[in-house]
């Protein structure tokens, strides 16, 4: 059983208990996740800051891309052997695609209306044209993944 890009969105202990009842004895679970990293300097950084000045109520940036809580919650849910891996990765985008990827986040396309995000938008191209010339950017991200056993 895979969970990629979601786990923050469900009831944890509930979520765990449910994927530990539908696994076979010996079955696994992957909690999986890819976050970039706003590392000082990195196009990351940059855009949390324009992510806050058109989102100031917005609390996800400074992320490590580490979820230590998801052991805890695999081990609530009756996993056993849980542990984790994880690692680090500087992923190619061209302006525009690091843009969309952005513009789907939480903090701007979830919470922002469309003449927001429109706002945000250019304000983020203006940056990366001024700031990050270059294309593909390489943008710091990491895996991370905990792993439990039934």
């Amino acid at each position: 059983m895979i969970a990629a890009q979601c786990w923050w969105w469900f009831e944890a202990e509930a979520a765990a208990k449910e994927a530990h009842r539908l696994l076979a004895p010996g079955g696994q679970i992957v909690i999986a996740s890819l976050d970039w990293l706003p590392s000082p300097g990195s196009v990351p950084e940059a855009t949390e800051l324009l992510i806050r000045q058109a989102n100031p109520g917005w609390t996800l940036y400074g992320g490590t891309g580490q979820h230590p809580g998801w052991l805890d919650d695999l081990r609530t849910g009756g996993f056993s052997n849980v542990g984790y891996f994880q690692y680090d990765l500087y992923m190619p985008y061209m302006h525009e695609a690091w843009r969309g990827r952005v513009r789907a986040s939480a903090g701007i396309g979830a919470t922002l209306t469309p003449d927001e995000v429109a706002a945000f938008d250019q304000a983020h191209a203006d940056m990366l044209t001024e700031r990050f010339p270059w294309q593909p950017l390489l943008v710091p991200h990491r895996v991370y993944a905990a792993v439990g056993r039934r």
